[in-house]
């Protein structure tokens, strides 16, 4: 193999420069290509060109994903986690900037970073959550005599980074790993820390995580830091909020430590509220449907879809209201004016008129998903048939002209064929008949005497 050779992306076919793109375990992939993958995928060795192309159609299905998402709640500030409660989904973007120095901004909503493509992910695909908080420190030292020296007791200042890693069950994805706080916590301590790492350790209790000595840890917290510090005044903290003496200048960083170690519980506790919340079975609805297309006309189109939802009525209640609910909303769409080929796009809104009509019977509609609107094969043959009337119409009297001019040659070549395969042998019937001389006229029998011919 030469050492600079050629290489091209096994997915669209570009070149890939010397050090560009990525090795698959049966190709490569060139940079472009890359980008429309998740961002949370990173195992391209061991992925094959198929599974790549599987992923990027995948992609493309997930923008449709991403329109009935609805956020319900939301975490982290630069890089966030959205979560749908109601559909039982979640998204994660790790920095909301579009470059590594572009502009960041908060994130409240799906719609902030919809154009991203972030995955939506269901709830039974998560495995596992970990709560990660880094820990760095620097001395902070005075000046004496232009010299840096330390200060006695030594100044400690800590630095605190809280990720959120959320394991999953995917296809591609393993693990996606969110940074929490855009600035690091920082806490300015004056003198070493009561006990070494024990705001790790206090998050090691908050969130019921094995440590090695609960009794201490409980004396130092004293069970009520945490309120203490995003409830009460500041001024009032205990002496002791994290294994840090308080004091002015650290009051702050210790109170962004415990905004977020609460996030960090309630993420964990969310996280486990995915993977143990029962979820009703799926059950699949398909039926047909007449659509008033404002361009084709009424069309018998075939709908399918998944859905679930408690219902102690069973499945085949939950099935009709689903199905009226849809029916209807599909009338109210032909009455806009919406064509037939723009209807999987309205998932959101189908969606929304079954929970409406589920709700009425104080049912909460679960999962619905894997849409298919199509016409059925009337409807399908109908589409056809207009299309190829609508092509004769756009066309010029030369074209139209030179089209009948070919229709006839190929008649005429069907009628010569035709005759040309007359059996051989095969007695022509008599002009006359050869009892009367009556003309027969190319009948069986003659028309005047009745003699068989």
């Amino acid at each position: 193999m030469a050492l600079f050779e050629k290489k091209n992306c096994s997915v669209c076919g570009a070149k890939i420069g010397l050090l560009g793109g990525h090795k698959l375990a049966d190709g490569n992939l060139c940079k472009d290509c890359a980008k429309k993958l998740s961002p949370w995928f990173s195992d391209y060795k061991s992925a094959s060109e198929e599974s790549i192309r599987a992923q990027l159609a995948d992609r493309e299905e997930n923008k449709k994903r991403l329109a009935a998402f609805k956020t319900t709640k939301c975490f982290g500030e630069y890089g966030s986690i959205v979560i749908d409660e109601d559909a039982r989904v979640f998204a994660a973007i790790e920095d909301s900037a579009s470059s590594l120095f572009g502009e960041r901004k908060e994130i409240t909503d799906i719609s902030q970073i919809i154009d991203r493509n972030p995955d939506v992910i269901r709830f039974d695909q998560v495995t596992d959550v970990d709560i990660d908080i880094v820990q760095t420190q620097r001395e902070e030292k005075q000046t004496v005599n232009g010299q840096q020296v330390s200060y006695n007791p030594k100044h400690i200042l800590y630095m605190y980074m809280f990720y959120a890693v959320i394991r999953v069950d995917h296809p591609y994805i393993s693990a996606i790993r969110v940074q929490l706080n855009n600035d690091a916590v920082q806490i300015p301590n004056e003198g070493e820390r009561l006990r070494n790492k024990i705001g790790l350790r206090l998050a090691e209790y908050l969130l019921d995580l094995p440590i090695r000595d609960v009794r201490t840890t409980e004396k130092i917290y004293n069970n009520n830091s945490l309120k203490d510090v995003l409830l009460r005044n500041p001024y009032s903290m205990p002496d002791y909020s994290y294994g840090f003496k308080c004091t002015l200048r650290n009051r702050e960083g210790i109170q962004r430590y415990g905004y977020y170690l609460l996030m960090t519980k309630e993420i964990a506790e969310t996280v486990g509220q995915m993977k143990s919340a029962p979820t009703a079975p799926a059950v699949r609805i398909e039926f047909p449907a007449s659509y008033a297309d404002p361009e084709y006309g009424v069309l018998d189109l075939e709908l399918s879809c998944a859905l679930s939802a408690d219902c102690a009525l069973g499945e085949d209640f939950v099935k009709t209201a689903a199905r009226a609910a849809l029916i209807r909303e599909l009338q109210t769409l032909a009455s806009e004016r919406c064509s037939y080929r723009d209807l999987p796009a309205q998932e959101q809104r189908l969606r929304q008129a079954c929970e409406a009509a589920l709700s009425t019977a104080q049912i909460r509609l679960g999962a619905f998903s894997d849409l298919h609107i199509e016409p059925d094969e009337n409807g399908r043959k109908k589409i056809a048939l207009m299309e190829k009337g609508k092509a004769i119409a756009a066309m010029t009297p030369e074209e139209m002209a030179k089209r009948m001019a070919e229709a006839q040659k190929q008649a005429e070549a069907a009628l010569g064929g035709a005759a040309s395969e007359k059996p051989a042998g095969a007695a022509e019937a008599p002009k006359f008949c050869p009892n009367c001389g009556s003309p027969t006229n190319g009948a069986k029998f003659c028309s005047n005497c009745g003699t068989k011919l």
